[in-house]
């Protein structure tokens, strides 16, 4: 709470049961769980809004992933579900009643987008379409996943070089007015700088794990509307190196 409320500005309201929501300038931005059980580290949880988790829940077995977590209700605000792709990546599926997740995005320091990073592209193509029934355009090796005409998030293969034990994951993003300013003032704060790179078609990003060791990454404000924009045009091959 500490760490991303001097990065971010971001405050905290309590909700139930030591769930508690950060919020910038009233809006939910996030949400923060703890897990005073787990000994592992933290981590950014990728939640996808569905319709009906039940169906979700199914979906995700007759395709090959795994259940961790059943449909659970949580009062008025919704059911969630968690659940394992077939390399084991971790999301969790949201069926929203009074609570559809985040108030403010794509703005100043809040969440920007939600990118897949995978050694198994060809499993992910075929799992997260029969999941979600996304549909799919292609931006070099990028593959962003699409429904009703709208890109919602995206995946980039995991290159050979980096290290064995880097997972694969779902990878969020924070969208900052200054990318390399923000990076340092999260170093200051504890954090750990993974990579510095410069995407083809969305500038400078900075990866980071925070001082529990969950990863995210910062990217411009100003390119994050762009991620979202329907595809105009068949991409050509030239595009991001992978992760």
């Amino acid at each position: 709470m500490r760490f991303y409320g001097e990065l971010f500005g971001w405050e905290i309201v309590p909700l139930r049961e030591g769930y508690l929501r950060f919020t910038l300038d009233g809006a939910a931005v996030a949400g923060v769980w703890p897990e005073p059980a787990s000994s592992g580290a933290a981590g950014w949880t990728v939640y996808f809004t569905v319709e009906d988790i039940r169906a979700l829940t199914l979906l995700v077995e007759e395709a090959g992933g795994r259940v961790v977590m059943e449909p659970t209700e949580l009062e008025d605000y919704g059911v969630l579900g968690g659940y394992l792709d077939p390399e084991g990546v971790h999301f969790m599926g949201w069926q929203p009643r009074s609570k559809a997740g985040a108030e403010v995005v794509a703005e100043d320091r809040t969440w920007a987008w939600t990118e897949l990073f995978t050694r198994d592209m060809e499993a992910a193509e075929s799992f997260y379409p029969r999941v979600f029934g996304w549909g799919r355009a292609r931006q070099g090796l990028r593959v962003r996943w699409i429904t009703e005409g709208r890109p919602v998030a995206s995946m980039l293969p995991i290159t050979p070089e980096v290290p064995d034990e880097a997972l694969a994951t779902w990878l969020v993003h924070f969208c900052v007015p200054d990318v390399e300013a923000a990076a340092r003032r999260a170093e200051e704060l504890g954090a750990h700088r993974i990579a510095t790179y410069t995407d083809p078609l969305y500038g400078l990003g900075v990866s980071l794990t925070d001082p529990q060791n969950a990863t995210f990454l910062l990217t411009s404000t100003s390119t994050a509307l762009a991620r979202a924009r329907p595809p105009s045009r068949e991409p050509d091959e030239d595009g991001p190196e992978g992760f």
